[in-house]
């Protein structure tokens, strides 16, 4: 039966529709599952730790409170270390990367060490989401369905993709930001085989969690209340515009502080295990002092209950404005020291906090313009993750489902493509492809991606090279290309490469008798090295006829260690396309 459904998956036909769409339906259906199940196992731990572990330290309350955050680091270290080095960090950009580098294929075990770490870490106090996390499981089931039944790699990519919006809309009951979100930060296109089966599995898991939470006694809906909104005066589309750029400056503080936190964990000479215990301790006094002064660990988990303060009017601006930067350095420390958890919620939080505290300056100077605060505080959630994540579709839908409010619309659509552009002009990449970028993977911010950016020298060079030297006769070159197919060969000169020979180079003469390869041959070679990607060596060879590439060792640009054709480009160029 597995044989009969993979042939049929391969065939354009109904079957094939039906069957895939059927196996986007049991993504979905898991994917509402294990949203659920991850919600409440970050309940478990986080009871475990606080309640639990905080009452046998109950003794030295409330300084337990940085214990708690660094033990929970020592689980995740080992977790993430021994079992899934993938797991830590924020999960989107190693789905990023499975989808454009590896066909889509990601280890089952992610599913299961993902969702322990990251529910540990949040659970046990870590500054992160459920979005990164539930997005990489989500992914990892769609990828492990399509692996079981050995599809191709572009039909893994959309289950991979199906898992991503499952995920999402399972967990934040917003099936068309989980849609929006995997079209545009996983399978970055826009086409009826792909949009369908990702609806399809949107829809299933959240109806799936919809259905659990009722049964559990639980709101289904993830909306946050806020007060009625309206424009009072078009003018009042100016603050939100400055508000914009204050959320891209916001988000690409953001990203620059996580990254900056992360290399300065990453030059620590310790054990790997170790650090994420060491960013919980810091993590932990961050948390503490915040308690001291508020009452409250704001700074801890993923804060959607510091946001419903912020919208009843229970926060303090001092508070609110002081939570923006505190809680961009708790994640950025919890992730950066290794950490597992997301970048969504804290983008939320870092947002509300920044559109509120602007909202009070603005309500303290326009009162007759700026009735509430709490607007500027839902445009500011949605604005500094669009800045920070380029997703502004994304932002603008996900902010909508989760407060339930059409009005704000406007100011949001305004503010959220005004943070993108913003961050744009500072940044090429995201908070998630610069991750890629440092691991040398190019990710471009349209919906597709520059496949040569993707393959490297390394991957499409022939290792035995066939070579000629110098006082080869060009009759004797002309019989051994017809003898082996090769159209151009390195010429060589006591083991070190001094020249390229081609057809070309002797096609022309009308008499070749005499000459020799040194004669002929070409010695301005553009040379390629192994780590470089394919689009580094055409720029090298703009402008130039150039068909033939030899391939040196960094170290000692006369050595030859390899030998590629345009034919080799093409076709590597190619084989990627398909998958």
């Amino acid at each position: 039966m597995e044989a009969a459904i993979r042939k049929d998956l391969r065939v354009g036909s109904m079957a094939d529709v039906v069957k895939f769409n059927l196996l986007a339906i049991v993504t979905g259906v898991t994917c509402g599952f294990i949203a659920i199940g991850f919600r409440y196992l970050i309940f478990g731990f986080n009871d475990l730790f606080f309640n639990g572990l905080g009452s046998l330290l109950s003794f030295i309350s409330p300084y337990y409170l940085v214990l708690i955050p660094a033990i929970g680091g020592i689980f995740v270290g080992i977790l993430t270390y021994y079992f899934a080095p993938e797991a830590k960090g924020h999960g989107v950009p190693e789905v990023m990367n499975a989808v454009a580098l590896q066909g889509g294929r990601i280890r089952p075990r992610v599913v299961a060490v993902k969702a322990l770490a990251s529910s540990i870490c949040i659970g046990s106090g870590g500054s992160a989401g459920r979005e990164g996390p539930i997005v990489q499981m989500g992914s990892a089931t769609g990828s492990t369905i399509a692996q079981l039944l050995r599809l191709t790699p572009y039909q893994t990519k959309i289950l991979v993709a199906c898992g991503a919006a499952g995920g999402i809309a399972g967990t934040f009951n917003t099936p068309i930001a989980g849609v929006l979100f995997s079209l545009e930060l996983i399978i970055r296109e826009l086409k009826i085989r792909s949009f369908a089966p990702i609806v399809i599995s949107s829809v299933f898991a959240t109806i799936v969690s919809r259905i659990l939470l009722r049964l559990l006694g639980v709101k289904t809906a993830f909306v946050f209340e806020v007060p009625p909104y309206t424009l009072n005066t078009p003018y009042e589309i100016f603050f939100y515009l400055f508000l914009g750029i204050l959320a891209g400056i916001v988000a690409l503080t953001y990203t620059k502080t996580l990254y900056r936190i992360e290399d300065f964990f990453e030059a620590i000479k310790i054990p790997e295990f170790v650090k994420p215990s060491i960013g919980g301790f810091i993590v932990g006094i961050i948390g503490l002092i915040v308690f001291l002064t508020t009452g409250k660990t704001h700074t801890f988990g993923v804060g959607y209950e510091s946001i419903e303060l912020l919208f009843k009017g229970n926060l303090v601006f001092e508070v609110v404005l002081a939570l923006v930067f505190l809680k961009i350095i708790a994640t950025s420390i919890t992730l950066g020291s290794g950490g597992s958890g997301g970048i969504f919620a804290p983008s939320l939080f870092i947002g509300s906090m920044l559109g509120a505290a602007y909202g009070m300056i603005l309500q303290m100077f326009f009162p007759t313009i700026v009735s509430n605060y709490v607007a500027y505080a839902i445009v500011g959630m949605a604005a500094v993750f669009a800045g920070a994540s380029r997703a502004t579709l994304t932002s603008i839908i996900i902010v909508f489902e989760m407060t339930g409010d059409y009005a704000i619309i406007l100011p949001l659509m305004f503010a959220c493509v005004i943070s993108c552009t913003f961050f744009s002009i500072f940044s090429e990449d995201t908070i998630y492809t610069l991750k890629l970028r440092r691991r040398g993977i190019i990710i471009e911010q349209e919906m597709d991606i520059n496949l040569m950016r993707t393959i490297r020298v390394k991957d499409i060079m022939k290792k035995d090279v066939d070579t000629v030297r110098e006082d080869t006769p060009v009759s004797e070159l002309s019989r051994r290309m017809t003898k082996t197919g090769h159209m151009g060969f390195p010429v060589v000169r006591d083991g070190k490469l001094v020249g390229i020979v081609t057809h070309s180079d002797f096609e022309n003469i009308a008499d070749t008798r005499g000459l020799y390869v040194l004669d002929i041959m070409t010695t301005d070679v553009i040379k390629a090295y192994p780590d470089e990607t394919l689009e580094d060596v055409i720029m090298k060879a703009a402008g130039k006829d150039v068909s033939h590439f030899p391939v040196v060792d960094p170290a000692d640009d006369s050595r030859l260690i390899g030998f590629f054709t345009k034919g080799d480009i093409i076709r590597a160029y190619t084989k990627k396309r398909m998958e």
